[in-house]
């Protein structure tokens, strides 16, 4: 089959869109659709995107948008974009057959001309969006009715972990499958050069994701400043990227990659010492989230800190190898200095945790499964 991806975003770096379109581009034909929100212009950006050495057609809209920039800030931006793709949509109706819908915000486009060309239509849910983000309650109950009918709609629908079954309990979903947030089991890059303001011997905890409000990032930045027996390693983009960038500046203690193929990603966490997976309760979302950051430990076995919520903490928790953090008892900045410093004075056990995490991938979390379903449920449309 011929698929047509399409995110709200450029598709690059991107972990899960990354991996999905190199899995499936051994039986399928693949390009994708995205946004460019740092351009803009009434022509369509064609780039070629090489994937652990496949190349893949993007074709990307652009747009400016503001990343993390609130609900009322992405509306016209997102209308904008919306009436763009379903044109690219139209006009190369005859190049796809499969219209892979990444989340929400790419819904309308991608079921209306699915609708209107006779294409299948898979959802695939990153964030659950009436979760996501803070809204009247009459918004949210609009937003969980429509996305509800839009998984009800597509003819498979993809969710990232068991518990998200909880969250789409409204809805009634043709088809069902999980495809986790594992990373792929790959040989990571050795050659990839930390910062040369570090310093050897002193712990590094790295962050590489999504510079946005709800991973505590501020908070940790703050922490950070107020110690120098610990580094900070930070890639990314997102809005938080300028306030990074100054901390970065001001601290020699901290350092920002920019914006990083996921490869070089995966090559800094292997040359840092502890990761974070900080994601705030007080966002509905995620309680079901599944964080990249967590299975990225897993398999390059690293230490990890983590919030009490949701349920993947216990997986630290009962194969110890990290620390979690309880949101509820008190400070944020206080608690991570706290996990931080207990996992420090555990340094000899660091070896032993990453082995824990590492067999905890291959036995319950490996990519290569969630690959094979992945594929599977792909076969089962053409049936």
């Amino acid at each position: 089959m011929r698929i047509c991806f399409i995110r709200s975003d450029k598709g690059y770096p991107d972990s899960r869109v990354e991996k999905e379109i190199y899995a499936l581009s051994s039986e399928h034909e693949i390009f994708l659709l995205g946004w460019n929100r740092e351009a803009s212009g009434n022509d369509i950006i064609h780039e070629k995107h090489r994937i652990h050495g496949r190349e893949f057609d993007y074709y990307l809209i652009p747009e400016p948008a503001a990343y993390g920039g609130g609900m009322k800030r992405m509306i016209g931006p997102m209308v904008r974009f919306w009436r763009r793709a379903f044109r690219f949509l139209k006009e190369n109706r005859d190049r796809y057959d499969v219209i892979h819908v990444v989340d929400f915000d790419t819904a309308w486009p991608a079921f209306r001309a699915a609708r209107q060309y006779s294409k299948s239509a898979v959802y695939d849910i990153f964030d659950y969006y009436a979760d996501s983000y803070n809204a009247p309650g009459i918004i949210k109950s609009i937003i969980r009715k429509l996305e509800n009918g839009y998984i009800d709609r597509a003819d498979m629908t993809i969710i990232c972990s068991e518990e998200r079954r909880k969250q789409i309990a409204g809805s009634h979903p043709k088809k069902l499958i999980v495809v986790l947030n594992s990373p792929e089991d790959l040989e990571v890059d050795d050659s990839f050069e930390i910062n040369s303001g570090s310093v050897p011997g002193r712990p590094r905890v790295v962050y590489a994701g999504m510079l946005v409000f709800d991973r505590f990032l501020k908070e940790m930045s703050e922490v950070m400043m107020d110690r120098d027996d610990i580094e900070w390693h930070v890639a990314g983009y997102g809005v938080l990227r300028p306030y990074i960038e100054e901390c970065a500046a001001a601290h020699d203690n901290i350092f920002y990659y920019g914006p990083l193929p996921y490869d070089d990603i995966l090559a800094l966490e292997q040359k840092c010492d502890i990761m974070t997976a900080l994601q705030n309760p007080s966002v509905p979302n995620n309680s079901y989230s599944a964080p990249n950051k967590f299975y990225e430990a897993l398999m390059l076995g690293k230490p990890l800190i983590m919030i009490r919520n949701g349920s993947l903490y216990k997986e630290i928790e009962e194969s110890d190898f990290g620390e979690v953090i309880d949101v509820s008892e008190g400070d944020i900045k206080e608690a991570i200095s706290k996990a931080l410093d207990r996992l420090i004075q555990r340094r000899p056990e660091w070896p032993r945790m990453g082995a824990s995490a590492r067999r905890l991938y291959d036995t319950k979390y490996p990519w290569i499964k969630s690959a094979e379903t992945l594929r599977e449920g792909y076969r089962s449309l053409s049936e």
